[in-house]
């Protein structure tokens, strides 16, 4: 494989040197590889792992699994900590952008340099494009689909319409995504609000839930315990009367305790979220046997009504 070779026509010509690329794959003969092939069993990852040890364990305390909303509007994050919301938490959440739809014009310069390009070019062949754009811009053609019909829509080749798409409308190049109002989950407590809010006038109390999942974190700087992306595990429960007692102590033990934890001490959090009730957030920590010293696992409380 002529690695600069394919580098430099990419730049040149991205579609010719996709399609050339096929030809660098090798025509197996099936008497000599499949099925004669062999795999060794592979390994599973820590992290799958620990996962699969979690659910377990919260299935066997009586929790049943949910899936949270992973995409956040930040009205929902002022909810659950007013003025404190941008400095505390939107600070450190990731913003989903996309690209705009624009109005694509076909006036006579693109015309001509269609034509310069070497393709033939008439009244109905522009009617088509326009539709094509138009429906591009409404929303009712998928950007995956763009070359596809524009190269239907000029009775060209696909790799002649990406070229085409390319040079003639730059427009679509040089587009800049706009940010919206929607945020990438950054802690899981922002997706149970809006799942108990549903759960709750669909099912009877208590409700005992949890969910094992991909939080975001806009951290300044990654270390072994600030991640950019990490798995959340948390639980929660629903009922007319919780404690701290009940519905942090008993069951922080109970979890950890699957993992060969046997010692803990709960200490209240300096942080003090907004979401919840004052005096009540719980910071877990468990005694690690091999690394001699009290190492923190989890957080608990009770959720404010405010």
């Amino acid at each position: 494989m002529d690695k600069k070779k394919i580098i430099k026509l990419a730049k040149k010509d991205f579609e010719r040197a996709w399609v050339e690329s096929g030809n660098l794959v090798k025509k197996s003969h099936p008497d000599k590889e499949y099925p004669r092939l062999k795999y060794e069993i592979g390994k599973s990852h820590i992290l799958n792992d620990t996962i699969a040890m979690l659910r377990e364990a919260y299935l066997r305390l009586g929790f049943s699994e949910a899936v949270n909303p992973l995409f956040i509007d930040k009205n929902d994050v002022y909810k659950q900590f007013g003025p404190e919301a941008p400095p505390a938490v939107l600070d450190r959440c990731f913003y989903l952008a996309g690209l705009p739809r624009p109005d694509i014009g076909i006036g006579v310069d693109k015309i001509n340099y269609i034509k310069k390009l070497g393709k033939d070019i008439n009244d109905e062949k522009i009617a088509k494009l326009q539709e094509v754009f138009r429906g591009y811009k409404k929303g009712y053609l998928d950007g995956d689909d763009l070359v596809l019909k524009v190269s239907e829509a000029l009775e060209i080749d696909n790799e002649e319409g990406l070229s085409i798409l390319e040079k003639v409308f730059p427009e679509i190049k040089d587009l800049m995504p706009i940010a919206s109002n929607t945020t990438l989950r950054s802690h899981m407590t922002s997706g149970w609000f809006i799942s108990l809010e549903k759960m709750v006038k669909k099912s009877k109390t208590p409700l005992k839930m949890f969910s094992i999942d991909r939080c975001f974190r806009r951290e300044q700087k990654e270390d072994s315990s600030h991640l950019m992306t990490y798995h959340s595990a948390s639980c929660v429960i629903v009922d007319d009367e919780v404690t701290l007692d009940m519905g942090g102590k008993a069951i922080s033990e109970a979890l950890l305790e699957y993992f060969g934890f046997s010692k803990f001490k709960f200490v209240p959090d300096e942080k003090k979220s907004k979401y919840y009730i004052p005096e009540t957030q719980t910071e877990v920590y468990g005694y690690h046997p091999k690394l001699n010293e009290w190492v923190e696992i989890a957080t608990f409380g009770l959720y404010s009504p405010q």
